[in-house]
């Protein structure tokens, strides 16, 4: 048993013997027997968007997930899969609010097997969704543990988010668990509400399964709850519907830093979060869900049963190309460096040193032409500050130099004159249009370093990430200058029972 928090966790990564007798019996992080069938993942969707990244989810037999329900406004078929109407029994369904004459209009066009226009209110018919098929899903499969929202463009590392529910979260069946990303719903500070992002995914227990259903079996109250109609986001009305239960707090318990209500390019990369779980990423089209999964194939089977899917495994694995194989070849170059200053006599590193790369490094900054990395803690370098970086170099290796004089700084972004740092971190990015003229820069030597640090594939720094605990408070993925990063170092492993330091694992 571990303490994390106050609270005990139990130590879920087996001994040597038995990870041995794991890998010789072909398990790995890919199997999730039977821990699997204890869960049921909840699609939501609509009929105008349907074909749009279900067939994805879709395509492929998932035996890793055999309890699969997918939720729409239009019950139909899409394969061998029996796609759920979720806004059938709303007792508005009547009534003359435009998102129902939205419900109508769909069916009518299913059933006329018309085309699909564009939708005008699928988002506010979609909020009707969320009861209905907490409902069903509990109904369907009631011993279950638990119980999973995504929407269709999310993507959901299940086996990940499967080992950190088992690790951390004990007794679903008594215990009320609410957890994902912790959304601000109404900021009184007298009545202040928070839910869990359906973007980002969100997982509820069979014990607050339970407590939703109480005295309201069939989930006529849930379901017609007046919030769901005053409330313009399901996800939003079920976290207040939740918050009003007995012993809640308005809040989400867990998962900070984990569930992601934003795609790869928005994922903050820092330090203190590098061995850190990524359970979910939103706003993927279909090809980034298809690759997401290709991606997840290959790399579970490498990692041993207890490990899931970390923040440095996805962005040394799933990075664009440009920047996935800058890294990769710095990080090669520095280590042949490494080895021939070591005099390293072996065969390989005698190859290595007479290389070019063994003797020099590739340039410690790639620069991307429009592409926008969104801002991780920044500092603003403007014209006065550029200035003190000379006046012999373009404004682009000023802000490089800048950078330098900043040890947190982990890469830049230049704009009509302007420098913003990222500091403690960096994110991947995306490409905008020219006419912005910006551009983008990651510092591979800091990143380099981090890595050197703290190898990413390193066992005992991962299984050491666990012992710390991760997504264990409420809260956000993307939050910046929380106080927690500036001048974070790993800390020591300590006995939690004696407090004597069994290992320093810093590098």
């Amino acid at each position: 048993m571990l303490l994390v928090g106050g609270r005990l966790y139990r130590d879920y990564r087996p001994s040597t013997a038995a990870a041995a007798a794991a890998a010789g019996a072909g398990r790995n992080a890919a199997t999730i027997r039977p821990i699997n069938h204890e869960a049921v993942l909840m699609y939501k969707t609509g009929y105008s968007i349907v074909y749009d990244r279900m067939p994805v989810h879709l395509l492929e037999d998932r035996p890793d997930i055999p309890n699969r329900l997918v939720y729409s406004d239009v019950a139909m078929q899409l394969g061998p899969h029996s796609i759920i109407d979720a806004v059938r029994n709303v007792s508005h369904i009547g009534s003359p609010l435009p998102e129902f004459g939205e419900y109508r209009r769909l069916n009518q066009a299913y059933a006329d097997g018309s085309p699909i226009e564009p939708t005008t209110s699928g988002w506010e018919l979609d909020r009707y969704k969320f009861a209905p098929m907490s409902t069903h899903a509990w109904k369907t499969f009631p011993q279950a543990k638990w119980y999973i929202g995504a929407d269709g463009d999310t993507f959901i590392f299940f086996s990940t988010l499967l080992r950190w529910l088992e690790r951390y979260f004990p007794e679903p069946e008594s215990y009320g668990w609410y957890l994902g990303y912790d959304e601000v719903g109404s900021p009184d500070p007298d009545r202040p509400r928070y839910f869990a992002h359906g973007g980002a995914g969100f997982v509820m227990s069979q014990g607050l399964m339970r407590q939703i259903h109480a005295g309201d079996p069939d989930g006529a109250k849930f379901i017609n709850d007046p919030r769901f109609v005053d409330i313009r986001c399901g996800d939003c009305a079920l976290g207040d519907y939740i918050a009003d239960l007995p012993g809640r707090k308005g809040h989400t318990d867990a998962g900070i830093d984990i569930f992601h209500h934003d795609g790869l390019d928005k994922v903050i990369f820092r330090p203190r979060l590098w061995h850190t779980y990524v359970v979910s990423l939103h706003h993927n089209s279909a090809s980034q869900l298809d690759r997401l999964r290709q991606w997840e194939k290959d790399f579970l089977p490498t990692l041993p049963e207890w490990d899931g899917v970390r923040q440095c495994d996805v962005l040394f694995g799933m990075a664009p190309a440009f920047l996935r194989e800058a890294m990769q070849n710095y990080l090669t170059a520095l280590r042949a460096l490494e080895l021939s200053k070591n005099g390293t006599t072996s065969a390989s590193a005698t190859a290595s040193s007479s290389s070019p790369a063994a003797t020099q490094l590739p340039p410690k900054t790639v620069v991307k032409a429009d592409w926008r990395a969104e801002d991780v803690d920044p500092w603003e370098c403007n014209e006065t500050c550029l200035k003190q970086h000379g006046t012999d170099a373009d404004g682009e290796l000023r802000c490089d130099r800048a950078c330098d004089d900043r040890p947190s700084c982990y890469g830049w972004r230049y704009v009509y004159g302007t420098c913003i740092l990222a500091n403690n971190g960096f994110r991947i990015g995306a490409a905008v249009d020219a006419r912005f003229e910006m551009r983008t820069a990651w510092r591979l030597d800091r990143i380099a370093a981090l890595e050197g640090r703290m190898p990413c594939a390193d066992g005992a720094m991962r299984a050491f990430a666990d012992e710390r605990g991760m997504g264990l408070e409420y809260g956000q993925a993307d939050l910046q200058n929380t106080g927690k990063d500036e001048g974070w170092t790993l800390p020591a492993r300590i006995d939690g029972q004696n407090g004597v330091v069994l290992a320093t694992l810093a590098r």
